[in-house]
């Protein structure tokens, strides 16, 4: 059974999201610019890259685009607050509820 394009829009956008996140903690987390942890989070990242280079294909840019920058954001700051011990602030929280409102009326809207 085939998706339909909203459906795979999501999927797509949680596998680019997920892996362009984890691949530029990996990067942060390295220290280093050469070493196993900056080029597994580098391969990630590429992956990343790869998928969205995919997407552009597939959907179109107005939609495609802010998704997946509002999710890479909302994504970065939870992460970096749960494993990097960034600050999240009340201001960020709220920023990122906005962010992900927004997310779903592009895609209500596509």
């Amino acid at each position: 059974m085939a998706l339909s394009p909203g459906y795979k829009l999501i999927l797509m956008l949680m596998v680019y999201t997920a892996l362009s996140t984890y691949g530029l903690f990996k990067i942060k987390q390295s220290q280093l610019a050469i070493g196993f942890d900056f080029a597994f989070g580098f391969a990630f990242y590429l992956a990343g890259f790869g998928l969205w280079m995919y997407m552009l294909k597939l959907f179109d840019l107005s939609v495609a685009f802010p998704m997946a920058a509002g999710a890479l954001i909302v994504a970065t700051q939870l992460v970096s607050y749960g494993f990097l011990h960034e600050s999240f602030t009340v201001m960020k929280a709220c920023g990122s509820v906005l962010i992900i409102a927004g997310i779903f009326l592009i895609h209500a809207r596509a």
